[in-house]
């Protein structure tokens, strides 16, 4: 995740709410990886703490032109976007972002707030369901891979006993920063789905998920 460690110094900088020493981190660390984007990202939420709305949408706009098939950085530059008032354009990444990875909760999500602000309610109830939809999933992906690490051999049975209580769970909807959920998406589907040896595996086992851990 981190360039180098003066990468990690300024995240952990950023974390702390001391956005102008985490810059000053972020700027010496683009010295050594002056084309990574997790950097440029890191940067531009500092200048997006600090209301600098043309540092910080530079850093957004680098980051997505390094990896532009990463659903994530149109998902950082459309909170941006909305962050600095600009509705229309940051529903247009969050689509992008969406189609990019179709199971990106946090997308369904924001994208809904949005539509919902600018009066489509159809399309943001639309949108909220998905994102409850997938957090349920994601609530159970974390729970069997929780207890798989654990080497509890009763892991399916346990989690299943759950079902009803995942399913009552949805997400907040509030707007939701990508940026802060980053590291947790990456450890989910990202590398969960790295044990799956074809797209066919993944989808039964995602149709396993859907059908609450049965197998139909």
């Amino acid at each position: 995740m981190f360039a180098n460690i003066i990468h990690k110094e300024g995240h952990d900088l950023m974390l702390k709410g001391e956005y102008l020493k985490a810059i000053d981190c972020f700027s010496k660390a683009l010295l050594q990886h002056p084309e990574n984007a997790d950097i440029f990202s890191d940067r531009g939420v500092s200048y997006l703490h600090l209301k600098f709305e043309k540092e910080a949408m530079a850093d957004f706009n680098h980051a997505l032109e390094l990896q532009p098939e990463y659903g994530y950085r149109y998902a950082a530059r459309a909170y941006a976007k909305d962050f600095f008032g600009d509705t229309d354009a940051a529903i247009e990444d969050y689509e992008k972002a969406i189609e990019l990875d179709p199971e990106d909760a946090v997308s369904y999500n924001n994208i809904g707030l949005l539509q919902e602000k600018k009066g489509y309610k159809v399309k943001a109830q639309m949108n909220f369901e998905r994102a409850d939809k997938l957090s349920k999933m994601e609530n159970r992906l974390y729970d069997l891979m929780d207890q798989l690490e654990d080497e509890q051999p009763e892991a399916i049975t346990s989690i299943e006993s759950k079902q009803i209580t995942n399913d009552q769970t949805t997400i907040n909807h509030q707007m939701i920063d990508p940026a802060t959920i980053r590291e947790k998406n990456i450890s989910t589907f990202k590398e969960f789905t790295q044990i799956f040896t074809s797209k066919t595996q993944f989808n039964e086992f995602m149709r396993f998920l859907k059908n609450g851990l049965r197998i139909k």
